[in-house]
């Protein structure tokens, strides 16, 4: 077997320690594996200002630089796949691999839907500053944030609110076509949060990508599903 040094790269809302079970299951395969937290997650402190996506790429070059890892596979869930495919358009000898798993890299909220929240958050954000209207403005937002399918957007708070609109509307086909590594999309079959319709534009977009479905399970699965979704990556990992 192939040994290989793994970095996995979280989803918004989340850190490197819910991808422990992951983590172990590929260390017992005998890899290397890194977990680290993304500014404005887990251990790591959020940044001064908002980011946009190439900042946590260019967070994730300073990070292999300073531990000193060469030739990574990057296992990329949901918002820690936009990273990857960021990082490997940015950097394109800076990986050896990559896994994706779950990742938006078309956005699975309808451009219209998008716009609304976008003009939703900016009209909410004057609309709430009025004095008479201050006092309401944690319920009214939660309602119109809602409504408007951007729940993840309640959770984040300071430069993160802001980082979270930038990371959304980031457009990530020029990264996905600049793609010249292996890429294998690993998707739970009954993903509701970017559903395998996403996965199959991805993997018509990413140049000899290959796509795999895992059947009966969702979104979570490289978490909740650690030893399921270590399996269907085992081959591609000795790549």
């Amino acid at each position: 077997m192939k040994r290989r040094t793994i970095i996995i790269l979280h989803g918004w809302n989340l850190s490197g320690a819910r991808f422990t079970p992951l983590a172990t299951e590929f260390i017992k395969m005998g890899h290397t594996v890194y977990t680290p937290d993304f500014p404005g997650f887990g251990n790591e402190p959020a940044p001064a200002e908002p980011w946009h996506v190439v900042d946590y790429a260019k967070f994730l070059k300073a990070y292999i630089k300073k531990h000193k890892i060469t030739d990574p596979i990057l296992v990329g869930h949901s918002f820690g796949g936009r990273v990857a495919l960021k990082f490997v358009e940015l950097y394109p000898t800076g990986a050896r691999a990559m896994v994706l798993t779950g990742t938006p890299g078309f956005s699975p909220i309808p451009s219209k839907k998008l716009l609304f929240f976008l003009v939703i958050s900016k009209i909410g954000g004057m609309l709430f500053a009025l004095p008479i209207l201050n006092m309401l403005a944690d319920r009214a937002r939660r309602l119109l944030y809602y409504i408007a399918g951007a729940r993840e957007f309640l959770r984040a708070e300071g430069p993160m609110r802001q980082t979270f609109k930038y990371i959304v509307a980031d457009d990530l086909v020029g990264s996905m076509t600049s793609v010249r590594i292996p890429c294998l999309l690993v998707w739970g079959e009954h993903d509701t949060i970017v559903p395998l319709a996403i996965a199959k534009r991805m993997h018509e977009t990413i140049p000899g990508s290959t796509l795999t479905v895992i059947p009966e399970e969702g979104h979570a699965v490289p978490f909740k599903q650690a030893g399921v979704f270590a399996s269907y990556t085992k081959k591609f990992l000795e790549v």
